[in-house]
């Protein structure tokens, strides 16, 4: 994937299945019922704009949750490809 155009652009519960395995494959992200299709598109709805993914080479290679409390702001599930990361 060296060298491939990368999109980032707003996460969508279209998105989800693509998401899930990255999370699952990358070590550290620890995922319980709450990151269901169903919570996730809540998650979604309630923080629009908070949540990206990046598209390089026709596949998602990172994605991060974004949402907030109405105070502070958190990240969950920050994942990269092993591929990707290396690029610096």
């Amino acid at each position: 994937m060296m060298g491939t155009d990368m999109d980032i652009r707003e996460m969508t519960i279209g998105d989800y299945d693509e998401v899930l395995a990255l999370w699952k494959g990358t070590e550290g992200v620890g995922l319980t019922p709450a990151d269901s299709r169903q919570n996730v598109a809540r998650f979604l709805a309630r923080n629009p704009g908070l949540s990206l993914v990046a598209r390089a080479g026709g596949k998602i290679v990172g994605a991060v949750l974004g949402g907030h409390d109405g105070r502070k702001g958190y990240l969950y599930h920050l994942a990269v490809a092993p591929a990707i990361a290396a690029r610096g």
